[in-house]
């Protein structure tokens, strides 16, 4: 019994087209601009039927690993870096440590099927319901959106603190600093440090929180602003500030590693 050939579309495309060349109903001219071949390559594919016949049509890789490929044992050894110092890491990250820390360039999306395959399982982020972006500021400086983030950075080696992240609106310039909590005079130096480093901007976007707003008088932080004539836009909702809160959510997941390695 002869063996079994499996063909592809493709392949099977080829072989109608070489039983046409050869009942002389195509021209070489015509069948290599059906295929989308040169007539050059079309001679060498006619060369290897008359020689192997179906045979020579089929892929010599077909079953094979790529030449481009990496190895089991590559594909081992970053499996075991990843489940005994990485196995709260998604696969983006993970291929960003793997060459910051081992000196090992492997792609993410590689990382992923590699992960898929062993059964390794990430978190996957929740579809939000879409919500008509509001544009960007045309110019750095000209807006910032501040925020405060309680979390438990140091996962139980130290208190639960606040992350004070300012965010350039035009930009995405990050600046961050740690502090106790959300209060007025860690805000306020953290908005010093901020216009120190990066001048005074013409605006800052922020929650109703009470050590931005109150209802019949000025926080400190509204009066220094006032001061500095910075105006003060408040956010109807934490959506509105939806870069320094996907920032915050992020943070949460990659400073929170980060200061763990």
């Amino acid at each position: 019994m002869g063996a079994i050939l499996t063909m592809n579309l493709k392949e099977l495309d080829r072989l109608k087209i070489i039983e046409q060349i050869e009942q002389r109903k195509l021209t070489i001219e015509e069948a290599s601009r059906i295929l989308s071949v040169s007539q050059r390559q079309l001679y060498r594919i006619l060369k290897r039927y008359k020689e192997e016949k179906e045979e020579g049509l089929i892929h010599k890789l077909r079953g094979k690993e790529s030449n481009r490929g990496y190895g089991s044992d590559k594909k081992k050894e970053v499996i075991k870096i990843y489940r005994d110092e990485y196995d709260d890491y998604g696969p983006t990250l993970f291929s960003q440590k793997l060459l910051e820390h081992h000196s090992i360039k492997i792609d993410h999306e590689t990382l992923r099927r590699w992960m898929r395959s062993e059964a390794i399982t990430t978190s996957l982020r929740k579809k939000r319901p879409h919500r008509k972006k509001r544009e960007r500021r045309s110019a750095i400086g000209e807006m910032i959106q501040f925020d405060g983030s309680i979390h438990d950075w140091f996962e139980g080696r130290g208190p639960e603190c606040c992350l004070l992240c300012a965010v350039d609106d035009a930009s995405s310039r990050v600046f961050m600093r740690l502090s106790p909590t959300e209060n007025s005079y860690d805000v306020l130096r953290t908005l010093e440090l901020y216009c120190k480093s990066f001048g005074i901007p013409r605006a800052i976007y922020t929650d109703h929180g009470t050590v931005y707003y109150a209802e019949d008088s000025l926080t400190d932080v509204a009066r220094a602003m006032e001061v500095l004539g910075v105006k003060m836009i408040y956010a109807n909702s934490p959506q509105a500030k939806g870069r320094v809160e996907r920032g915050n959510r992020t943070h949460q997941d990659r400073l929170v590693k980060g200061i763990k390695k």
